[in-house]
């Protein structure tokens, strides 16, 4: 939810204007302790020389494989960077700014002061190309023909160029957002003026740049009201409004098509909270992925749950599964209005969350000193928070006598300027495009030094007496030489090879009862190998009286109240559970849970949400019961307990430990504090706290 210039007003912002309170993730501080942060940036000084040497990488046309995103050798290419300003406000504001928009480009790409971009999303506003007064919402059509020639040509044209001689890839987004309803209601019509507008932009500029492989395009920035407040995969009234905007944003799909075969991004109603929409139907054409915004005002990012699309539309309920997801705009700045927050209460999560996956690319917002939040300060101005006035209308305040004037980099829990940064640095050579692309034979065998990136969500899946099942997800190679293989280790030993298209491998010959530590490294043609990424894992015990049965009493009280047993009546998930409540999960390895011979099977890796609703007077009991058992056993330090008022990790609320066989975990309401009066009682497991396992849930009651 962008708004350069000035704080937004109306009932929209409200709602965001609240603290974010604090989450349950490890602080990044240590992170930013590291040798990636040595000299300048570790004390917060200024950010050196303009126009240094670049980092750059190939930027070849991309294309979409599934939710992946591939470069024509057919690596997986993930992109992270940094959202600029609009480059006309920049240009028409240096001597306040302190930089015109080409120098921000150079600043921002000098390898020798540490700046790893390898994305750089460029906002193209309607309020600049036709000369409105900032912090406005133009009306439509907000300029014409010619005015968009003149931006063009003497603002974004040398930008565009800028990235392509400095090899980071280059986002056009048409940054409308503001003040102009999409269409009149949820039953639509659209707005066909509105839709006009951002057609004539795109049959200009989208064969302008048709030969610039480095360049993508953003097709509309964030589409306002009618908005989609819950989930569209459950909600119909929420499928209806994606369904208009289908209606109202396929022609401008269809004409970039008509010119052009650069990647298109794609937003949706509520600003770009809610990418989900694709999960209902997805836009027709070639290479197209979705956006996402999301700042530590939204409920999402309150309750540290990006995936939960029920939670008034804003999370993304593993749309990153399905197709590519980018992550166009997010920051944090404390005491900055709707930014308000941390990176303790959410910048660490939140950057955490965006590397889940491959399939997620992102772009902070902002690298800017003025447009919040800001990743940096003006000490060369007297004072840094002034207005830096109004170019089109009204005068310019000088602070930049000759430019460039150097910004200074924001530090600290309440900034995101070095968390950025220190991010970008820490994954450069993550998810680039190989230097063979789109010629030759693409292997590049004889120069590859640079071995794959590490597997990651290695997780077990299955263990008996003798053997462990596990299963991971797929290295890249940005070498040139490609994936090979896997190397599995027991115990730092090698085990076996799998080759690359495997992602999965059982260990036998094992003993019962014996806990082992399995590893798995990824190996590409020219022999370079990564680190190896592991986790533990116990074998099953022996069946000690030869039944085949677990001798644990599975026996459920004549008087416990059962809220769910999972025997397949009802069926998970109907939404329904013994009780007659609501129930539900989602962003799980294997999505809802599935059930397998009377067990709830939950697959996670730092994700995934579960829901059994009560809703009814509980007074007469005093304990809840959970029969689980746990692929690794220990799982109770893995997810929080969220029950009538409260919300701690299982560990800290019960003596009971999870076992790799099933067995009951009692968690006392007095000894928790957790109260059976409160009001809209329910039993709720987040998994957001960093672990990966699989857990088994065969029962929960109340006794």
């Amino acid at each position: 939810m962008t708004d350069p210039d000035r704080p937004p007003t109306g009932d929209r912002v409200a709602s965001l204007t609240n603290r974010v309170t604090s989450g349950d993730g490890q602080s990044r501080r240590a992170f930013l302790k590291s040798s990636v942060l040595t000299g300048a940036l570790a004390f917060g000084v200024g950010t050196g020389a303009l126009g240094g040497a670049s980092a750059a990488i190939p930027t070849p046309p991309l294309h979409r494989d599934g939710n992946l995103i591939k470069d024509p050798d057919g690596n997986t290419v993930t992109l992270r960077g940094v959202n600029i300003a609009d480059p006309k406000r920049i240009n028409e504001t240096a001597q306040a700014r302190g930089m015109t928009a080409t120098q921000v480009i150079d600043m921002l790409t000098d390898e020798s002061n540490g700046w790893y971009p390898r994305m750089i999303r460029v906002p193209v506003q309607p309020v600049d190309i036709g000369e409105y007064e900032p912090g406005s919402g133009p009306p439509v059509p907000a300029f014409n023909e010619s005015e968009l020639e003149s931006y063009l040509s003497n603002h974004l044209d040398e930008v565009v160029q800028r990235c392509a001689d400095r090899g980071v890839y280059c986002i056009i987004d048409y940054h409308r957002h503001r003040d102009v309803q999409w269409a009149e209601g949820q039953d639509g019509p659209v707005n066909t003026e509105l839709q006009d507008e951002v057609d004539m932009f795109w049959d200009t500029v989208a064969p302008r740049y048709a030969d610039q492989s480095h360049v993508l395009y953003e097709v509309y920035n964030e589409p306002t009201e009618p908005g989609m407040w819950e989930d569209p995969t459950t909600t119909q009234w929420v499928a209806d409004i994606w369904q208009l905007w289908l209606e109202m944003a396929q022609p401008w799909v269809d004409t970039i098509r008509s010119h052009a075969d650069n990647l298109i991004l794609m937003g949706s109603p509520s600003w770009s909270q809610s990418p989900e929409g694709a999960l209902v139907e997805e836009f027709d054409g070639e290479d197209i992925a979705y956006t996402f915004h999301i700042y530590p005002g939204h409920n999402s990012s309150q309750s540290q749950n990006w995936e939960d699309a029920s939670n008034n539309g804003e999370g993304v309920a593993g749309v990153y599964e399905q197709a590519p997801l980018f992550v166009t705009e997010f920051g944090w700045e404390e005491n900055a209005g709707q930014y308000i927050g941390g990176t303790d209460d959410f910048g660490t999560a939140f950057l955490d969350f965006l590397e889940k996956s491959e399939a997620i690319h992102w772009t902070a917002w902002c690298a800017d000193p003025v447009w919040r939040p800001v990743m940096f300060s003006r000490p060369f101005a007297e004072n840094a928070d002034d207005s830096i006035g109004d170019p089109y209308n009204g005068t310019v305040p000088e602070a930049c006598s000759e430019l460039p004037c150097e910004w200074e980099l924001t530090t600290g829990s309440g900034a995101m300027g070095d968390d950025i940064k220190a991010a970008l640095e820490q994954y450069r050579n993550d998810g680039i495009p190989g230097e063979g692309t789109g010629g030759g034979d693409g292997n590049g065998d004889d120069e590859d030094t640079t071995p794959p990136t590490a597997p990651t969500s290695l997780s077990v899946e299955s263990t008996t007496e003798t053997s462990v099942d596990v299963s991971w997800s797929a290295s890249t190679d940005s070498g040139g030489s490609g994936l090979d293989s896997y190397v599995v280790s027991v115990d730092g030993s090698e085990d076996q090879t799998v080759p690359a298209g495997t992602t999965s491998a059982t260990v036998d010959g094992l003993s019962a009862g014996t806990s082992y530590q399995i590893g798995v490294s990824a190996v590409d043609g020219a022999g370079n190998e990564s680190a190896a990424t592991t986790v533990a894992a116990t074998t099953s015990e022996s069946d000690d009286d030869g039944t085949g049965e677990d001798d644990d009493d599975e026996t459920t009280p004549a008087d416990a109240l059962v809220v769910n047993d999972y025997d397949g009546d009802p069926a998970w998930s109907s939404n329904q559970n013994d009780l007659g409540q609501w129930c539900g999960a989602g962003s799980f390895e294997n999505g809802s849970g599935e059930v397998d011979d009377g067990a709830l099977v939950l697959e996670y890796d730092n994700a995934g949400w579960f829901v059994e609703q009560i809703q009814q007077d509980i007074s007469d009991y005093s304990s809840l019961v959970i029969r689980v058992s746990g692929a690794t056993g220990g799982e109770e330090d893995d997810f929080l307990l969220d029950m009538g008022g409260t919300r701690d990790l299982l560990a800290n609320l019960t003596d009971d430990s999870i076992s790799t066989s099933a067995s009951n975990v009692t968690v006392g309401f007095e000894s928790a504090g957790i109260d059976p009066s409160a009001g809209g009682l329910s039993v709720r497991l987040n998994f957001w706290q960093g672990g990966s396992s699989t857990l088994e849930i065969e029962e929960i009651r109340l006794e």
